[in-house]
């Protein structure tokens, strides 16, 4: 659509060119151009050449097929990326709403709940046609149920019909079990239990989100990694090169031999080779991280970082600790825990006997009219003890869920108990790898030194004609190997710190990334 109007607009041009071109001036009686034509037809096609142009100018800013868009990224931006465009996390996100509904009906436990009832009634004798007595009743009501298991309600119950007759009758019931559903442990055991299973789908978001996050902290390092391999094969390549000219000076000059050069010319070409499976290894790379972010997959991706080595000092009891305190995973077995206690409870106090406390007190009148029903009341008041004792197979049936409900909370104390080892061997084991991994990358960098070290003795010594072509390329592959070597040791060092922080559930905490818990979210030890 764009790139079609510059044709159109040229065309413009072109017949405002025509529509004021040679005309018979009156003077002259000649053709030619007059004056305020010229001045008109100039101004006309500077105008639409310049509207050309800017029409054309969205479409040469549009980046065509094939073409890479470069984007520089910090580590930090590419984790909020991440975050944000990832599509389990956005589902989980969803899921964290649809649970908060669950939780908000079971806070409605607790809450007034009011109704309305309306009826219309015919009575008659002789046919339904009959009109004889109409009646319309409303009864409004509100419920409201306690922690302590019981249940207040008020009514009111309000009848008017045609033949000058009104009832109202008014009625408080009160209703608490002493047995059986009493007690505030009981009767709130169905909301406490929906707030727990809120914060373990609280805990299982943050889980997920940590795992994005060190996937993303992966995939960027590995981008900078490839970054670096591709570096340091062009370096090798160039001082290959560096080397050949060298070496036709020692040729021209009697110094080394004719075929000698033949295998600086092979490592030339083993060079290149190994730059092309570099930018291939840069590419997966990039891409990779691409598909974690969820962005244009021709995006060019430029770390803006570069990787540093601060040595890291770790306590591993303390390392222990911060796993026990943080990690989603043992928070969300303890809550387990506390959900199968809880289950226990109740089914301890199914197998009680049903002994309830049931009080009422009733207010009525009739009349002429409800405000004549309502001017006085007739009282009655009733307080009574109902029980209920089960037997046979009823007590049996009880008595199995409650050995259900105890063996389902030894089995989450058991898994409690894995846990934490698992995690203690994890974490011990993950602080080691820190520390071998720093050692690892001491030792490349003093490698790294020396191999270039003795690159540039063994490059002195052919030319004095000391050594050959063959152990001078030795010499190079010794060279870019420790440079990889110790490319791939501040990765895996760097990659070390980071599993560290997602075993001991630190990850959100080093990179200020929020995610709302709900309070208490760790529950009392067992």
């Amino acid at each position: 659509m764009r790139r079609a109007v510059i044709p159109k607009l040229i065309g413009l041009v072109l017949s405002a060119a025509i529509n004021h071109g040679p005309r018979r001036t009156r003077k002259r009686g000649a053709y030619g151009w007059s004056g305020a034509g010229r001045l008109i037809t100039w101004k006309l096609c500077i105008f639409l050449v310049l509207t050309a142009f800017l029409a054309g100018l969205p479409v040469a800013a549009e980046r065509a097929p094939g073409t890479s868009l470069k984007r520089d990224l910090t580590l930090a931006e590419s984790i909020l990326l991440a975050v944000q465009n990832n599509r389990d996390l956005a589902t989980g996100r969803l899921d964290r709403l649809s649970q908060k509904l669950f939780l908000q009906d079971s806070e409605d436990e607790f809450r007034l709940t009011p109704s309305l009832e309306m009826s219309f009634d015919n009575d008659s004798t002789d046919s339904p046609l009959d009109w004889d007595e109409v009646s319309l009743g409303i009864s409004p009501k509100i419920t409201l149920r306690i922690p302590t298991g019981g249940t207040l309600s008020l009514s009111a119950n309000n009848r008017v019909t045609n033949q000058d007759s009104a009832d109202q009758f008014v009625t408080l019931e009160f209703a608490q079990p002493l047995l059986k559903g009493g007690g505030t442990a009981v009767g709130t055991a169905d909301l406490v239990t929906a707030r727990r299973e809120e914060q373990i789908g609280v805990l299982g978001f943050k889980s997920a989100v940590i795992g994005i996050v060190t996937q993303t902290i992966y995939a960027y390092r590995h981008v900078i990694r490839s970054m670096r391999a591709v570096e340091i094969s062009e370096r090798s390549l160039q001082r290959a090169r560096d080397q050949l000219e060298v070496n036709r000076v020692l040729i021209d000059t009697g110094r080394m031999a004719k075929h000698d050069i033949l295998q600086t010319e092979a490592n030339i070409a083993e060079r290149e080779l190994s730059l092309t499976e570099a930018y291939d290894a840069l590419d997966d790379a990039r891409l990779a991280l691409i598909d974690i972010l969820e962005i244009d997959s021709q995006t060019l991706i430029q770390p803006t970082e570069t990787l540093h080595v601060d040595p890291a000092t770790h306590n591993a009891d303390h390392a222990v600790e911060l796993a026990l305190e943080h990690r989603p995973d043992y928070l969300q077995s303890r809550l387990i825990i506390e959900n199968a206690d809880t289950a226990l409870l109740v089914a301890d106090n199914a197998r009680w006997w049903e002994l309830n406390l049931t009080s009422s007190a009733n207010l009525m009148n009739s009349g002429r009219s409800l405000s004549d029903a309502y001017s006085r009341f007739n009282d009655d008041y009733r307080v009574g003890l109902s029980l209920n004792i089960p037997l046979g197979v009823n007590a049996d049936s009880l008595r199995r869920d409650q050995r259900r409900a105890r063996f389902s909370l030894q089995k989450s104390r058991i898994r409690l108990a894995e846990l934490r080892q698992s995690i203690d061997i994890e974490v011990r084991a993950a602080v080691r790898d820190v520390g071998v991994r720093y050692r690892r990358v001491e030792l490349a960098r003093q490698a790294r030194a020396l191999a270039e070290r003795k690159l540039e003795i063994e490059q002195i010594r052919l030319s004095a004609g000391l050594t050959t072509n063959f152990r001078l390329v030795e010499f190079e592959d010794d060279l870019v190997r420790s440079q990889n070597n110790e490319n791939d040791a501040v990765v895996a060092y760097l990659n070390a710190l980071t599993a560290l922080d997602r075993i001991q559930g630190t990850t959100l905490n080093t990179w200020n990334i929020g995610i709302d818990l709900p309070h208490d979210v760790r529950g009392g030890e067992r």
